[in-house]
């Protein structure tokens, strides 16, 4: 696993699974409410934050003004994302026999 360093949003980690799947995304979790996949190169910004709950906790979920500061962090450093997915993500997932 390694964590996003494109940027950073209080409370909330965001990381890319070690030897993930495609579509490329990396895994935004907030502690008692939910992991949630990011697919930033589906992300737009007419269509907005491309993403799906991986898990969702009783009483939790991902908020509107979350949703929002996600979307516009990703559409910021989309080519960085990529660079983190390639380098953590492909370089492990390469490595496993």
């Amino acid at each position: 696993m390694g964590d996003v360093e494109a940027f950073a949003v209080p409370g909330i980690k965001c990381y890319f699974p070690s030897a993930d799947h495609y579509p490329q995304h990396f895994e935004a979790y907030r502690r008692g409410k939910y992991v949630v996949r990011i697919f930033f190169l589906r992300t737009t910004r007419t269509r907005g934050l491309s993403w799906d709950y991986k898990l969702q906790m009783r009483g939790g979920g991902f908020t509107p003004a979350e949703q929002a500061v996600l979307h516009e962090l990703v559409m910021k450093h989309k080519r960085r994302l990529l660079r983190e997915w390639n380098a953590k993500v492909c370089t492990q997932r390469e490595m496993v026999p």
